[in-house]
């Protein structure tokens, strides 16, 4: 860790705010400066809360030299714009998910970053969870011996009520709906599991919500080394379900329901067995505070942008990276629309 401190601001005060400004509280090289949001009442309240002076014009606070990070926790159509002017301004820029809606956006962002010498990188904190972290160590080093498929299922429900603010389910903010908002964290878990995906097929409708985008989205993928694998995200099952996340090797299978394990049957490991997990997290409220594990994974991934500064190294989760679940969710859209099985190779 550098003995540097690093000045942030927060640019949005959505519901993922209070977790990142508590990450940055805990990271002994950082400080959180400013926050700044369009209501100021929004952003007074959060600055009060976590002792930062507040803005309403992001310009304004960007002109400040004691700030060098900005997290940008907008609505997502507003990241790479937002993060754009950023970057311009010399702030290095750290996204919450998805890192924009479009390709072209993510793409322009990575530019800028490259352009001004500032690292681009984004949060996908589930992959900080123990124990999705012990799941994809244990691939890497083949103790599932080869891997066959993946599963990767969010039943979640949102009400009528959480598409109502302006931008939740739209196509310019939120770029579509339960895939790329609610399901990206484990659609991008599959692809850190199993790899690049080269073909898609799949559907995206809305089924009981009147919104422009999906409330439920499935496909089925086939990855380059020609593991098959399927993906459902849904914010219309009743009450909300826990998500589930399987993967299958000629030496093992694992089940994670709702973040805890269900299912641990390694060739060599004792056979671990668990209760599915109940309703837990964001299933049926966005407000459900972040469990601890979800803090510290923030932790841990903003503190590796400050050690990539440090050590002239490109983030883990930089913009490169962040890309490929979005990737995927548009092809899926793509597939959705035309017909068409989408090739990615």
């Amino acid at each position: 860790m550098s003995e540097s401190i690093y000045g942030f601001g927060i640019v949005g005060c959505g519901v993922i705010a209070p977790t990142h400004a508590e990450a940055i509280r805990r990271l002994g090289n950082a400080e959180l400066r400013a926050i700044c949001d369009v209501n100021e009442e929004a952003a007074k309240a959060c600055a009060g809360e976590f002792g930062a002076d507040w803005y309403t014009d992001l310009a304004e606070m960007l002109a400040r030299d004691d700030i060098h990070v900005c997290n940008i926790l907008t609505p997502s159509g507003l990241h790479a714009r937002l993060g754009i002017q950023c970057a311009d301004a010399g702030k290095h820029v750290i996204c919450t998910k998805p890192i924009d809606i479009t390709l072209e956006s993510i793409d322009a962002l990575i530019a800028a970053g490259e352009r001004n010498g500032v690292k681009i990188a984004a949060t996908h904190q589930s992959r900080g969870y123990p124990v999705y972290e012990k799941i994809k160590r244990y691939i890497d080093e083949g103790r599932m011996g080869e891997m066959l498929y993946g599963n990767a299922f969010v039943p979640w429900y949102r009400s009528d009520e959480y598409y109502s603010d302006g931008w939740h389910g739209t196509k310019k903010l939120d770029g579509g709906g339960a895939l790329i908002n609610q399901s990206i964290h484990y659609i991008d878990l599959l692809i850190w599991f199993l790899g690049k995906v080269e073909r898609i097929y799949g559907f995206a409708d809305a089924l009981a919500h009147d919104i422009e985008t999906e409330d439920i989205g499935s496909a089925v993928l086939k990855f380059e080394g020609g593991q098959h694998g399927i993906i459902q995200g849904t914010t219309c099952t009743y009450q909300g379900m826990p998500t589930r996340i399987e993967v299958h090797g000629t030496k093992g299978n694992i089940l994670v329901v709702g973040d805890d394990v269900a299912l641990w049957d390694v060739e060599g490991d004792e056979l671990v067995e668990n209760p599915p997990a109940g309703k837990v997290g964001g299933a049926a409220d966005p407000k459900a505070g972040m469990p601890e594990h979800a803090v510290v994974s923030h932790v841990e991934q903003i503190g590796d942008v400050l050690d990539a500064i440090d050590e002239v190294r490109d983030p883990v989760l930089d913009g490169h990276e962040a890309r490929r679940a979005v990737e995927v969710i548009l092809a899926i859209y793509r597939a959705s629309q035309t017909g068409e099985v989408i090739d990615l190779s």
